[in-house]
């Protein structure tokens, strides 16, 4: 009898395996032959794993919001040979580049415009940002192509917040959708080499967080919401007194991408500026209190301004030129005037000004300098 039933068992488990073998191999060749359905939003990029789909011709005009330019990023079109006599400059990131407000909120519009002030020789700044990039994807475009525009200067807009702790989880575009490949957890990390689990969880995801920003939508915009919290500890990271190994692995890794910019615009005679785009645990006390508070972490434990200071030391130690943001924007900010989104970690409109400001004076003086 009980040879029997393991008998059973072990055809099941066999038709199971079998069953996973057959749907991993068709998720594997028949899902990369498929068309991307219809409004799906990345395209894959060997180059930098990933960008935007380019809108249809037409569809929207060149300054509108939901505009995405022929090199798969949130601009207007630009030709790829740049106008005698202007300045290009290109602004690579993340989702800071590629904003949280309209774009002609975004800080680089801004500073291009303070830049192109009466009597001013024209300037133009070309966005090269995506949600979720990181030091390593710009690394990527700049080989790629960016470099092909002839820039006269490159802005690196490093984010302290996840440009190191994000690094783990890197993207890949599957029917047109961005699904997380990797992680920093072994298991998931395991699982996530399967297709047919990034399936199952894109899906499963997908309805998460439909769940978490409604949840986000309703809490107070003076408190920081479920979802806020849930981010934070991915972040946090950075800025402990005492950093772990993981973390100073993934530092090092961070760095090693900020090298090879370095290589390669010097390379070019390219000249380039590292900005230093704060969190806004930095900035705004009250938030940084309420997370604190609310993943019961000592305050005695963290450093907030530590990232700047190794960057800024890592930075001169190879004379790379930087930009901190983090003195200007706690100076301007206020309990009444918040430079951030509420539970969003982006700036807002009035963030994003105070970021131009301090970028159009910095490309303004660099330009000046022989």
């Amino acid at each position: 009898m009980i040879t029997r039933y393991r008998k059973k068992l072990l055809l099941g488990l066999a038709g199971l395996a079998f069953a996973f073998l057959v749907g991993e191999t068709a998720a594997r060749v028949v899902l990369p032959l498929l068309p991307d359905p219809a409004g799906t939003s990345y395209i894959g990029d060997d180059a930098c794993m990933y960008r935007l789909r380019p809108s249809a011709e037409g569809a929207f005009p060149e300054d509108h919001d939901e505009h995405i330019n022929r090199y798969g990023f949130r601009d207007r079109n630009y030709a790829e040979a740049k106008t005698p006599g202007t300045y290009r400059v290109l602004g690579l990131g993340d989702s800071f580049v590629y904003g949280a407000v309209p774009i002609a909120e975004n800080f680089l519009r801004l500073a291009e415009a303070e830049l192109n002030g009466p009597g001013a020789p024209p300037t133009e700044i070309l966005l090269l940002g995506v949600p979720g990039w990181s030091t390593e994807n710009q690394a990527g475009v700049l080989a790629d192509f960016g470099l092909s525009l002839a820039p006269d200067l490159v802005l690196v807009n490093f984010f302290v917040g996840n440009d190191v702790t994000g690094i783990p989880v890197r993207g890949r575009v599957i029917r047109g959708n961005l699904h997380p490949t990797t992680s920093p957890l072994p298991v998931r990390n395991f699982l996530r080499r399967s297709h047919l689990f990034l399936l199952f969880e894109s899906q499963v995801l997908r309805k998460m967080r439909r769940g978490l920003v409604a949840a986000q939508e309703a809490a107070p915009s003076d408190a920081v919401s479920d979802l806020y919290l849930k981010i934070m500890p991915h972040n946090l990271p950075v800025y402990r007194k005492q950093v772990d190994g993981r973390t100073e692995r993934l530092w090092a890794e961070a760095e090693g991408y900020l090298q090879a910019i370095d290589r390669m615009c010097r390379r070019a005679g390219v000249p380039w500026l590292l900005i230093l785009i704060p969190g806004e645990v930095q900035v705004d006390p009250a938030v940084r209190e309420q997370v604190l508070a609310g993943l019961d972490l000592a305050p005695a434990d963290y450093d907030f301004a530590a990232p700047q200071r190794r960057l800024e030391a890592f930075a001169a130690s190879r004379g790379i030129v930087t930009l901190d943001l983090l003195p200007v924007l706690r100076r301007h900010h206020a309990p009444d005037r918040r430079l951030y989104v509420p539970n969003d970690t982006h700036w807002n409109e009035a963030g994003n000004r105070i970021a131009a400001a301090a970028v159009a004076a910095a490309v303004a003086r660099l330009r000046r300098e022989p």
